[in-house]
């Protein structure tokens, strides 16, 4: 026996009932509901992942940070107990200790650093600069930083770079458009003359000093070529002593300190990183060095 809807007569019923319009409308909505579900869950998960990921990165990153410095603390630390204990071994003797310290700054640019150590996936490598072989830019007055600058620029633009360096120092206020007025550049002329002709030492009382190289690129038309260049003429690390052995002749001629035969200063670099990471944390320490040993002077840290 047959069902009413199984009848031709049945058929043709829900055929009609599923011709209707409201019947496909509804189906219709519930697709397009289904589709912006689906649409959703994927964007909820999509951010979801991002954020995982992003999470990861910074997790990743910080572990990088935190080995970098940890890396850099050690090299300062090895370095310095190396060059402690040798001079504690010569037992006074200062042609040994004079021969260790020059051999401690590397040669050139591209020459090896001094140590070179790993722990698990940290590296460390170390430098030792001279300090006394340099020219310290807040002692050195206006005539001392031309002559230096001569040798990477033109006489003119080193006059007025030095003017303005002194300016700063001396802690006056720079021009903006980088010209330094007749006033300030007789008052800078007449203070670095003084000091030469009363055979003083170097100002202490510095208002603006230089806490870093890189700070010379605040003054205007000082640029990092220019800054590379003579960058290993110059420091801001001084004690007011010159190293004649170790410094090259355009520095004994512009500096005005007393001379050495040996360094009295030291600045250890330092440099730590992961492996595989491009991210680097460099210590900057500065040490007096004594017959006996080293004493810190003052320290920098920078990530690069």
């Amino acid at each position: 026996m047959r069902t009413p809807l199984s009848t031709p007569m049945g058929s043709q019923v829900v055929g009609r009932l599923h011709s209707r319009p409201g019947v496909r409308r509804r189906s219709g909505v519930a697709l397009i509901v289904v589709l912006w579900t689906v649409v959703l869950l994927a964007s909820v998960t999509a951010v979801a992942a991002s954020a995982a990921r992003g999470s990861a990165q910074v997790t990743t990153n910080r572990r990088a940070q935190a080995t970098a410095r940890a890396m850099a603390e050690s090299g300062i630390v090895a370095a310095t107990a190396f060059v402690n204990d040798s001079l504690a071994s010569f037992g006074g003797d200062s042609t040994k200790s004079d021969a260790f310290l020059a051999a401690l700054e590397p040669v050139s640019a591209d020459a090896p650093p001094l140590m070179q150590d790993t722990l698990a996936d940290g590296v460390f490598a170390v430098t030792i600069v001279d300090v006394n072989a340099r020219l310290d830019i807040n002692m050195a007055g206006a005539d001392g930083l031309t002559m230096v600058l001569r040798t990477a620029t033109g006489d003119a633009e080193a006059r007025q770079l030095a003017l303005l360096i002194e300016s700063r120092v001396q802690g006056d206020v720079l021009p903006t458009n980088g010209a330094m007025n007749r006033d300030a550049e007789e008052k800078a002329a007449r203070d670095s003359l003084g000091q030469v002709l009363l055979g003083r030492a170097p100002q202490t009382h510095l208002r603006h000093p230089f806490l870093a190289l890189d700070e010379l690129l605040e003054i205007p038309g000082f640029d990092e070529k220019l800054l590379a260049r003579v960058a290993p003429l110059l420091t801001v690390d001084g004690d007011g002593r010159v190293n004649r052995r170790a410094a090259s002749s355009v520095v004994l001629a512009a500096a005005s300190g007393s001379l050495e035969d040996r360094p009295t200063r030291l600045l250890f670099i330092a440099r730590g990183w992961q492996r595989g990471h491009a991210l680097t944390r460099e210590i900057q320490a500065v040490y007096d060095v004594a017959p006996d040993g080293t004493r810190l002077v003052r320290w920098r840290e920078v990530s690069r």
